[in-house]
This record gives C-alpha cells, structure tokens and sequence, in this order.
C-alpha cells in the first residue's frame, strides 16, 4: 500500500520565519503518512509566549482530524513532542479501522460458524 503525501503550511507568530525550523518540521512530520493512507493536510503554528516555544498542529486526512500543542524549551524539542502526540493519535485511528472492520457487527454470527453448522 502506498502511503499518503502530506501537503504542509507553516505560520510563525511573534518569531521570524525559519527555513530550518520549517524543514524540520517537514521531515519529522512524514512519521505519520504510514498510518495514513489519503492526500494529508498538515498546518503549523509556531509561536513564543515569554520564555516558551510552542508548536501546535492541525492534520487533516479524509475522515480522520487530529490537533495537538506543545511546548518546550526550544523550538526543535516542541516539534519533536508535537509530532509524537500525532503520530500515537493517527496509529489510535488506524488501530481502530483495522480492529473493527474484522469483528461481526451488533453481537452477529460470524460467516465461519454458520457454514459449520449448515455442513452438518
């Protein structure tokens, strides 16, 4: 399966614009196309509040929507916690495509049962 290409927009706020903060942004954020499967939107904020960098992220993926914030120390630290965050919630997602599609739906009888019993 191939994965998805992730399309990503940066705004800082109360910092100058970073080449390197946003390539690293980019490269870090790839970790998440492998849980996801479609064309992934993912748009950074950067800012600083006093002493505090904080990285907050917004990823949009068919179906799927997931926000995350952290902050840190310096900026590559609260990119590397950010991205974290979003890759535990897209593998929860995944997770649970994949957990619920092979379960019989409402308490029913799986097909493998039935054809055992009928064989009788």
């Amino acid at each position: 399966m191939e994965s998805s290409k992730i399309e990503t927009r940066v705004t800082f706020k109360n910092l100058k614009s970073s080449d390197h903060v946003k390539d690293y942004a980019e490269k870090r954020v790839s970790k998440i196309a492998k849980h996801l499967h479609q064309l992934t939107v993912c748009d950074f904020f950067f800012s600083v509040e006093k002493l505090e960098h904080i990285a907050e992220a917004h990823v949009v993926s068919g179906e799927f929507e997931a926000k995350a914030e952290a902050r840190a120390d310096n900026m590559y630290a609260s990119i590397d916690e950010l991205v974290d965050k979003l890759v535990q919630q897209t593998r929860k997602y995944k997770e649970k495509l994949t957990n619920h599609s092979r379960k019989p739906h409402h308490g029913g009888v799986s097909e493998a049962l039935v054809e055992d019993v009928s064989d009788d």
